[in-house]
């Protein structure tokens, strides 16, 4: 079974009906999957629309339009968030009527369990209203993102591919940990074994960016939180998913099959990486989705398609459960 169908299993199980505020409802792709939603009934769908006449007439979702609409509370809450960074009652009213904010203020009130952006926008278009209203939850030192690649039986989950430029060994240690925890804890990955990303192996490699993902494990094997999952580095690619690579360079790995997650060292070999996947190997990308947020937010790719957002809804209401 893959990690999409296991997860729509988790939402009929739970009862609840989340509901998913999409700040892009004018976008023809995020309304056909809005309408897909429907008809699951597992996800109610809260679209934003700029204006009326962007409303589609045969429209069955919650909507709210932002021309139409009175947006005080919205804009008196940004404000008394922002104001001890600079914010004005005057600056607050610009940025709620952009649905971006709008979106993020929904999920941070309450009246919306998780937020979809950024099929129209950038990565930081979507997380920089998210960051500033509804932040990281307690406890979580940064926010990292993973994404989910399906085709067939096969299922798999990189990170960080969309928020941290160049981690460091102890943001990439909580990056482990945040992605790890969200497999076993939230995907319920059976057999779950986690590979940080380097091209060395067991130290075959030397240089800067070894040594920080040395540095990280080290942090991994301290961490109580992380004892009973298996996780390695620094490892190559290939030693972690082809076996007779691992019996070659990592002999002492004793690992039932590839790696299921693979952490990667910086966001350029992460965002690389699972476009490679997606589109020479035609894998399905879910994502990418934020972990360490005090409620879901979560920006798609400007390429997704409608397959791409479904799964990314239902993503974003197992985070909300």
């Amino acid at each position: 079974m893959g990690f999409i169908q296991q997860i729509k299993d988790t939402l009929v199980h739970s009862g609840k009906k989340p509901v998913i505020v999409f700040a892009e409802g004018w976008n023809k792709t995020i309304y056909e999957a809005s309408k897909a939603l429907l008809n699951e009934d597992l996800i109610t769908p809260l679209l934003v629309f700029h204006k009326e006449t962007e409303v589609p007439k045969d429209i069955k979702s919650k909507y709210i339009v932002i021309e139409s609409t009175d947006l005080s509370k919205y804009s008196d809450l940004l404000f008394q968030l922002r104001k001890e960074k600079g914010m004005t009652e005057e600056d607050a009213k610009k940025f709620v009527v952009q649905p971006n904010y709008l979106s993020s203020l929904l999920v941070k009130i309450g009246e919306a369990d998780g937020e979809i952006c950024g099929i129209e926008c950038p990565t930081a278009d979507t997380y920089r209203p998210a960051l500033q209203t509804i932040k990281t939850a307690p406890g979580v030192k940064i926010a990292s993102s993973a994404i989910l690649l399906e085709k067939g039986n096969e299922s798999y989950v990189f990170g960080d591919v969309s928020l941290n430029l160049n981690p460091n060994a102890e943001e990439l240690f909580n990056i482990t940990k945040a992605i790890s925890l969200f497999c076993k804890d939230k995907l319920k990955v059976p057999n779950l074994k986690v590979a940080m990303l380097s091209y060395s192996t067991n130290g075959s490699g030397k240089g800067e960016s070894v040594d920080k993902v040395k540095q990280a494990f080290e942090l991994v094997k301290q961490d109580n939180d992380l004892k009973n999952i298996n996780i390695y580095g620094d490892i190559q690619f290939d030693a972690a998913f082809d076996e007779k690579v691992r019996t070659k360079k990592a002999p002492s790995l004793n690992w039932d099959g590839p790696a299921n997650a693979y952490i990667f060292p910086n966001l350029d070999a992460g965002n690389i990486a699972y476009k490679i996947v997606q589109r020479m190997s035609n894998f399905a990308a879910y994502g990418p989705f934020a972990i360490g947020m005090a409620k879901p937010v979560n920006d798609l790719s400007r390429g997704a398609t409608l397959e791409d957002v479904i799964g990314l809804s239902y993503i974003t209401a197992l985070q909300s459960l």
